[in-house]
């Protein structure tokens, strides 16, 4: 794999999105590189649940570390404060060590995870579906507006319908995890109506850190998912869609010098470790 050059997620308003599928097991220098407190997690799971949230994790990390110049085991992560209730318990993710301003957000769905990084402490937020096969009826008044709702309701076939659900869930919950908020807010107040063809569609949603607003994006992510990133509209650059697995190896420091100037020392290195190995 030749090196590549992903620096320019440090440029103002640039955003990659990065995903992929586990396919195996990680191994155990995989499971290496997550802290305590994950491989807890995996291990309360079922052995599928597990297998998923340890591969989507170990990507995450090293994906992310590739970006810092950090060992993806040094990696320390917390959470922002939610703007409705103060609780840092359920606010967005954020990486706490090193010191950064990249964000990002993931999202699982089965084996299938997505990852959104942008620069400059920006907001983001992604979510990821696979199609399942439910009925609708009873959960789409829990969640949708009225106008998304009367859209749903004039499809008479159950695949148009839960195509047309999925669509809606996917931008909400992107602008809600973006917000920091998630799923403890309405999220019929969160109006995401709009064209089917995935182009750009700006969204307002109100916290009690007052009003934002939002530009929300379709992501084509293969068959039989369906996935949408929420960023701040003031912010929404350039997007870089990443679906082939990203080196693991581990970019150099570089010479002494600003926490730009280490940021962007080097392109990514080539590498024989990869997220194709989990």
């Amino acid at each position: 794999m030749s090196a590549e050059d992903f620096s320019d997620v440090f440029d103002a308003d640039v955003t990659h999105v990065w995903w992929g599928t586990v396919e195996r097991q990680p191994g155990p220098d995989a499971l290496a590189e997550l802290s305590a407190a994950e491989r807890a997690s995996a291990r309360a799971m079922t052995e599928e649940a597990g297998r998923n949230y340890t591969g989507a994790h170990v990507a995450v990390r090293r994906i992310l570390g590739a970006y810092l110049g950090t060992p993806p085991a040094g990696l320390q992560f917390g959470r922002r404060r939610c703007p409705e209730c103060g609780d840092a318990g359920h606010g967005a993710p954020r990486v706490t060590w090193p010191v950064t301003d990249l964000s990002h957000s993931l999202s699982r769905s089965g084996p299938h995870w997505l990852l959104g990084v942008t620069g400059g402490d920006r907001r983001i937020g992604v979510d990821l579906e696979q199609v399942l096969g439910f009925d609708t009826q009873p959960v789409a008044p829990l969640v949708l507006s009225d106008r998304e709702l009367a859209e749903l309701r004039r499809e008479t076939r159950p695949t148009a319908r839960l195509a047309v659900f999925l669509r809606y869930w996917t931008r909400k919950e992107a602008v809600l995890k973006a917000s920091g908020v998630g799923l403890i807010a309405d999220a019929r107040e969160v109006d995401v109506h709009g064209p089917d063809d995935g182009g750009p569609l700006v969204v307002s949603h109100t916290t009690a850190a007052g009003e934002d607003t939002w530009v929300v994006e379709d992501l084509a992510v293969g068959p039989g998912r369906y996935a949408a990133i929420a960023r701040e509209a003031a912010a929404a650059g350039p997007l870089r869609l990443i679906e082939r697995p990203p080196p693991a190896g581990r970019r150099p420091a570089g010479p002494a010098g600003t926490e730009s100037d280490v940021k962007r020392s080097t392109p990514w290195p080539s590498a024989t470790l990869s997220l194709s190995t989990i």
